[in-house]
């Protein structure tokens, strides 16, 4: 530091576009989700357990343990599928990424997209048709600031608000 003066600097590019925005789920409902899909899968196990280890109990045991797994892996696959996921949405689309899903959808590619309400689920939801195939997706507004799908849909691109 001897008080020298400093080479001029150019200064920073401006960036291309925005940065992706983030949304992960929202606490209440991935805490739910894994609850309920360890505590479906514990008890379906446990069932199945009594019932091999009383064979008098055998006929009725098996099959209530066996629903009960089912009712827990269904549980799971939600929780793996939406609880455990993030939505990132930016300029190009938005894309699903988690452990059992990643799918991108392009701004361009949404054919039609509806709202649905909760009607006996734990949150309303989205369902997208996209490509030249019409797929389907659905996403679940259980994300933080998911109302910014919702307005990126209707403007088809990125949310501006």
């Amino acid at each position: 530091m001897s008080g020298e003066a400093l080479p001029p600097t150019s200064p920073a590019p401006p960036e291309a576009g925005l940065p992706p925005l983030v949304l992960r789920c929202r606490t209440w409902p991935r805490n739910l989700g894994i609850a309920l899909a360890v505590s479906l899968l514990l008890s379906g196990t446990a069932l199945l357990a009594q019932g091999a280890a009383r064979p008098e109990a055998a006929r009725a045991f098996p099959w209530q343990g066996v629903a009960i797994l089912a009712a827990g892996a269904v549980s799971a696959c939600y929780a793996g599928r939406y609880c455990l996921s993030r939505l990132v949405l930016d300029e190009i689309g938005f894309r699903l990424v988690g452990p059992l899903v990643e799918r991108q959808v392009l701004w361009s590619d949404v054919r039609e997209w509806k709202r649905r309400p909760a009607h006996g689920g734990p949150a309303a939801g989205v369902l997208i048709v996209h490509g030249a195939a019409r797929r389907h997706l659905f996403i679940p507004l259980i994300y933080e600031e998911s109302q910014a799908l919702v307005v990126g849909l209707a403007q088809r691109g990125f949310p501006r608000y």
